[in-house]
């Protein structure tokens, strides 16, 4: 019997440590880093924290979207960046206002996602090497575009939604919490959400049960292209610049970050609470490094690191949970 309450009592402190270690891991990364280095614990780099959070967890969410159905959105880096290049046009070269501006960057993110998921969902590519088509197709439409250029001179009033801040709070952190809010309403308590959960569970079983599978992953996709829109627009208002590149770097972030919300709390499932942990994770390892000098090319390495325990802490801790 004691040697059964001891199995038993050992078991259940993996479990809370499977569902709970990337937020123990999160705790003491600030800790350390904050008695280390004084500069990471400053209110300056806690403004620079907050937008760097911003605009990786806005494209994360977006990725969950995806993920939560057992799909791949491999082109959200390349549709921020093109959105930041059709922003951009239309704000300088033909003079448009601002708000006429943003809608025609969150429709160039509403078409992409439209485009990938008809040609996932209803033509049944596969979705790993078609959004990785779409991301190749649309990161070299941004830079026929542009010829490989930036695009400067943007009217100075569209830097308040990448720049300004509203009593101190930045605006892309606002916007950043009414995303994720919408996102996670949507995922909880919605039908909708419902049946995108039960698709990522079983798509053969969500179709017998009445579910319309290739519609609800289109809509998938439409919000993470969506997602990726506003990304790259508040990019561009941040940087002041439209740029073809602009976006690109934040894919890899964004799965890392996804799968290691995938290990959070509900194991096994993406989940926004569970990304937002996975975003807060890499930004603050990778905002240490810089603060500490650590060479770009070294920063990369962990990100790498990062992606992959964060896809082996998926899948070995939802093995060992569920018992299967």
């Amino acid at each position: 019997m004691e040697i059964k309450a001891n199995r038993l009592g050992g078991r259940e402190t993996l479990v809370f440590l499977g569902k709970y270690g990337t937020i123990m891991w999160l705790l003491v990364m600030i800790a350390v880093f904050s008695i280390l280095l004084p500069a990471f614990r400053s209110a300056n780099n806690a403004v620079n924290l907050l937008g760097q959070i911003s605009i990786l967890s806005i494209m994360a969410a977006g990725m969950t979207c995806c993920l939560k159905m057992g799909d791949f959105d491999l082109s959200i880096g390349a549709t921020a960046a093109i959105t930041s290049v059709v922003t951009a046009k239309l704000l300088v070269v033909l003079n448009t206002s601002i708000p006429l501006a943003v809608l025609g960057g969150l429709g160039t993110g509403v078409l992409i996602g439209l485009a990938n998921g008809l040609l996932v969902a209803y033509l049944g590519l596969p979705a790993f090497v078609c959004t990785l088509a779409t991301m190749s197709i649309i990161m070299g439409a941004g830079m026929a575009i542009t010829r490989g250029m930036a695009i400067w001179n943007l009217p100075e009033a569209f830097e308040f939604i990448g720049r300004g801040d509203l009593y101190g709070i930045p605006i892309r952190f606002i916007l950043m919490i009414c995303m994720l809010v919408i996102i996670w309403f949507i995922h909880t308590y919605t039908p909708t959400g419902r049946r995108m959960e039960a698709i990522g569970g079983n798509a053969v079983s969500s179709r017998l049960s009445g579910i319309k599978v290739e519609w609800h992953r289109l809509l998938g996709y439409t919000m993470s292209g969506v997602c990726a829109a506003i990304a790259g627009i508040v990019l561009t208002s941040a940087s002041m610049s439209g740029n073809p590149t602009q976006g690109a770097m934040y894919m890899l972030d964004a799965f890392g970050a996804s799968f290691i919300g995938a290990a959070t709390v509900r194991i096994g499932q993406f989940h926004i609470g569970g990304t937002l942990v996975g975003v807060l994770i890499v930004v603050v390892a990778v905002n240490g490094l810089v603060i500490l000098m650590v060479p770009g090319y070294y920063t990369d390495m962990v990100k790498g690191i990062i992606l992959l325990v964060a896809i082996l802490l998926s899948g070995v801790t939802g093995k060992f949970v569920t018992g299967k």
